[in-house]
């Protein structure tokens, strides 16, 4: 036995009282509509010992032309290679050099392509599931840790995928208040690709939900969490508690830290939709964002009651509000926090 695992079977700093933890995940993928808050949760999770964090979204396990499209015959192998040299192994966007060789040595990466190669025809989803490790398994390894978190923002939506290779994962979609979300998508596109208005952001926001949705219901209920940034700035500390049970952990001094100076409204620009705006456009957007929401109720989108109550807090004062209700099971039952 580590001595991680000893502390975690005493209780650590949590106190010798705690049961000991049965089985946690060691594969973790946090997804969402992207600026949702999926990058912030992924980093909280990687405070506790039991996890690393895939430092950058790698994309190629959840994109068309990756894992989703090579092993439903619509990729061959040789464009798959080719993009995973490519764009994914260092390519620009939004303003930047982004991919792989930021973290990953080049000689361990071209070991795994080639790997993946003399395997992919006779077993694919076994050559997948190996290049998978072969790439970031080594973050574990270096940690000294025993899970890995992956932070694609598809990787909820490609759920039906990563299911067939990752049986034992456990999957965290985070939803943010729609209109900060699609906000910050506007804002971050600075007009060049669409969205590139507020309606479009919206519009943008409600799509990328339905697809997270869709993907979701691929996942066991019992491996899926669906986390409300918003309700957990407001739950402050304690939900650390039901996000840490549902991975198997418990939680730790460094989480309650980063959550402290890292986790709170002012570093999530919550409310940050307004800015620009005047009283005329603001009630617009409320307006479409509540004819969206009425949408995603009507169809049993999962989700909708987390961001209801969070639309209703916006419209309330901090007392008459609805008490914060942060998570919620695959199977669409409330978690309880304390």
């Amino acid at each position: 036995m580590t001595n991680t695992e000893a502390t975690e079977l005493e209780g650590g700093a949590e106190g010798s009282s705690r049961r000991p933890v049965a089985d946690p995940a060691p594969f973790v993928f946090v997804g969402g509509t992207g600026r949702s808050g999926t990058h912030v949760l992924a980093r909280l999770l990687s405070r506790h010992p039991h996890f690393a964090l895939v430092p950058v979204e790698v994309r190629f396990h959840v994109e068309e032309r990756g894992f989703p499209g090579l092993l439903a015959g619509r990729v061959s192998q040789d464009d798959f290679v080719r993009r995973l040299r490519g764009f994914w192994w260092k390519g620009f966007q939004t303003g930047r050099m982004r991919g792989m060789f930021r973290f990953v040595p080049e000689q361990r990466f071209e070991g795994a392509i080639a790997t993946f190669e003399a395997a992919f025809e006779d077993d694919p989803e076994a050559a997948c599931r190996q290049l998978y490790r072969d790439l970031l398994w080594f973050r574990v390894t270096e940690a000294d840790a025993r899970g890995l978190v992956e932070q694609s923002t598809d990787t909820v939506a490609e759920a039906a995928t990563l299911v067939r290779l990752f049986g034992e994962a456990k999957f965290i979609h985070v939803v943010r208040d729609g209109r900060d979300a699609s906000a910050s998508r506007v804002a971050q596109t600075r007009g060049v690709i669409s969205p590139r208005t507020r309606r479009q952001g919206l519009e943008w926001w409600e799509e990328r939900i339905r697809r997270v949705d869709a993907g979701s219901r691929a996942i066991p209920p019992d491996r899926l969490l669906t986390v409300s940034l918003d309700e957990l700035l407001l739950l402050g500390e304690k939900a650390l508690q039901p996000l840490c049970r549902f991975l198997g952990v418990y939680r730790r001094d460094r989480m309650r830290r980063f959550f402290r100076l890292r986790m709170n409204a002012e570093h999530a620009h919550a409310e940050r939709w307004r800015e620009g705006l005047s009283e005329r456009q603001t009630r617009e957007l409320e307006r479409l964002y509540e004819q969206a929401l009425d949408r995603l109720e009507a169809d049993g989108v999962a989700c909708a009651p987390l961001l209801r109550r969070t639309l209703e807090r916006s419209r309330a004062s901090a007392d008459a509000g609805p008490p914060p209700m942060a998570f919620m099971m695959g199977d669409g039952h409330e978690v309880k926090v304390g």
